[in-house]
């Protein structure tokens, strides 16, 4: 009425027009997809590096799932078969990452960083706990006044 569009008339525009947005992005997202679907299809070590990480990430979940963050930051700490999962799960990950892009993968090395992060990650967690930190504190301050009145 008088030139103007009803609210039915402007949402039915508006879909038609937005109709299209749907299909090109999902022609965005196949021509992206493609070279990765390709390199799953022919590269058996991608698919195994997919299959480890996945079989990785099982395993920590049913490990983890009932555990609190405290919990879980210790037994990653104490526990050498679930680190050497998280760091399966982690070098699958890279590896897979890098065969994806089509770069040349070595073999082992890269847990050397998995490694010292998870260091950093127990040191930070010891300093920083209520139970312990106080203790871990002292003990460092100790140590760096020994080191440092000896030399």
């Amino acid at each position: 009425m008088f030139g103007r569009k009803s609210r039915a008339e402007k949402l039915r525009e508006q879909a038609e027009e937005a109709r299209f947005v749907p299909i090109a992005s999902l022609v965005a997202a196949y021509e992206g997809a493609r070279p990765v679907v390709g390199r799953l299809l022919y590269d058996d070590d991608l698919r195994d590096n997919l299959r480890v990480f996945i079989e990785s990430a099982r395993n920590i979940y049913d490990e983890l799932s009932d555990e609190d963050a405290t919990d879980i930051v210790t037994r990653l700490w104490d526990d050498d078969k679930l680190r050497k999962q998280v760091e399966a799960a982690a070098l699958a990950v890279q590896q897979g990452n890098k065969r994806v892009r089509g770069e040349k993968v070595k073999a082992g090395g890269g847990g050397s960083r998995i490694l010292l992060l998870l260091l950093i990650a127990g040191v930070a967690f010891l300093f920083l706990n209520p139970r312990t930190g106080p203790q871990a504190r002292q003990f460092a301050r100790q140590a760096i006044n020994s080191a440092t009145s000896s030399g």
